[in-house]
């Protein structure tokens, strides 16, 4: 065997340990890049979801703006009743319960249980990412939808010395942008520390169930029923006044300023919607779900008393209106009381309504006759029903006596949210159950 001289063995023996020492830099550098491939963005993640949710409370956030910058936040409660999940939407005292919950394969969709509206999009066990749909406003209509798991905060609330007051009434007016007119309205706000809850009360109806917060400045508050998505932000001037913005949705914004007031009241409801002169009935004659037409003439509201209701599904206050009427109607319908709900809504057609005016009446357990009336608009409205004066709300509710003779209407509806709610039950009961005792 033929010998190297030293120089040649160590310059070998380098090359060796050279050699040694990159091929292990190389595995170990190929080992962190393999380690930190499977780190991705938000996005791909959820589409890579696991299937199962985190039962508890979630943040939500639904943005108005197209620049990104305007969220309104919302809470709501995830629940799982054997296989099926359940939501559970928080507005104040307010819980609006979701049964038609899928979440399942990275997706989820929560359709809501009155309005003609779903919420759907991307799921991560901790995380939803998608948009809100309001087919009931138009077939493309969305806000984007953002929520994460285990956040029970509704706005985000910093720590400050002192905060400002808004517990009370207020005397409150809403400007549109070219502040050519103005609305009216009452604001009842109940505060506990720095959480508030509250609505505004119109001459047509209430912004139901508000949540939300004060700070050292301002107030915030926000409303999402299904129906409603609605924010408030104002600042508590030098004059104690607030004054502020609301959006509703991406649609609609307006100016509001409002001022502390004890004795602030609104035009009467039963002073609004009026019978033309000459008139002392109301006529009309529209198809039930069956398409089979139905008229006041017909012998089964012969010598009954009867309320008309104009509803619409895709309205809040009439929500609210239809809850308590179903549950009258159950009580009262043996003495001869009969309810008729006049439903104006979004499609032009039966055919088309009919799944959602079938789906409102199986969730309320309506038991009174819900007829198709036409289009969703108060002009459509005041048109079908020429002998008032106007339609001015939905929802609005029509008295007959026993003779068939126009007593009494009610424009708007002071929902649960309201402090005139319980009255308007006590009241409901004495006049209708004066008009029962009445002789045929």
């Amino acid at each position: 065997m033929k010998s190297i001289s030293a120089a040649a063995f160590y310059s070998l023996l380098y090359f060796c340990i050279f050699l040694s020492i990159f091929t292990h830099m190389s595995c170990n550098n190929s080992t962190e890049k393999t380690e930190k491939e499977p780190e991705t963005s938000e996005y791909e993640d959820i589409n890579t979801a696991e299937s199962e949710a985190p039962i508890g409370r979630w943040r939500a956030t639904l943005t108005l703006s197209d620049d990104n910058d305007l969220h309104l936040p919302f809470n709501f409660d995830l629940a799982k009743k054997g296989n099926n999940y359940e939501i559970s939407i928080l507005n104040g005292p307010e819980k609006i319960i979701c049964k038609e919950v899928s979440i399942k394969d990275g997706e989820f969709t929560i359709k809501l249980p009155v309005f003609n509206s779903e919420i759907k999009g991307r799921f991560h066990p901790r995380r939803m990412l998608g948009a809100w749909h309001n087919y009931a406003k138009s077939e493309d209509y969305e806000l984007p939808f953002y929520a994460v798991y285990g956040d029970s905060s509704r706005f985000q609330e910093g720590l400050f010395n002192e905060i400002i007051n808004v517990n009370g009434k207020w005397a409150t007016m809403f400007f549109p942008e070219d502040k050519s007119s103005k609305t009216d309205a009452i604001a009842e706000f109940q505060q506990t520390g720095g959480h508030v809850v509250g609505t505004f009360l119109t001459a047509t109806g209430d912004y139901r169930y508000l949540e939300g917060a004060v700070t050292d400045t301002s107030l915030m508050l926000s409303c999402f029923d299904g129906s409603h998505a609605f924010l408030f932000q104002a600042n508590l001037d030098d004059f104690g006044d607030l004054k502020g913005d609301f959006w509703s949705g991406s649609h609609w914004h307006e100016k509001w300023h409002a001022y502390r007031s004890d004795t602030v009241s609104l035009p009467n409801p039963e002073q609004l919607t009026l019978l033309k002169d000459g008139y002392d009935k109301l006529d009309f004659t529209f198809p039930n779900l069956s398409g089979q037409p139905v008229s006041l003439a017909d012998e089964k509201y012969k010598d009954k008393v009867v309320m008309v209701q104009i509803l619409g599904t895709w309205c809040p206050n009439c929500m609210d209106e239809t809850a308590l009427y179903t549950d009258f109607y159950k009580k009262h319908k043996d003495k001869g009381l009969e309810i008729i709900g006049l439903a104006f809504e979004s499609g032009e057609t039966l055919a088309e309504v009919k799944p959602v005016l079938d789906r409102y009446i199986k969730h309320f357990d309506i038991g009174y006759d819900v007829l198709f009336a036409g289009k969703a608009s108060k002009k459509v409205a005041s048109e079908a029903l020429p002998m008032l004066t106007k339609v001015m709300s939905f929802p609005t509710t029509i008295f007959i006596g026993r003779d068939g003779k126009v007593r009494k209407i009610h424009t708007g509806f002071s929902g649960p949210a309201t402090s005139k709610y319980k009255n308007y039950v006590q009241s409901l009961e004495q006049y209708v159950g004066g008009l029962l005792d009445e002789a045929i």
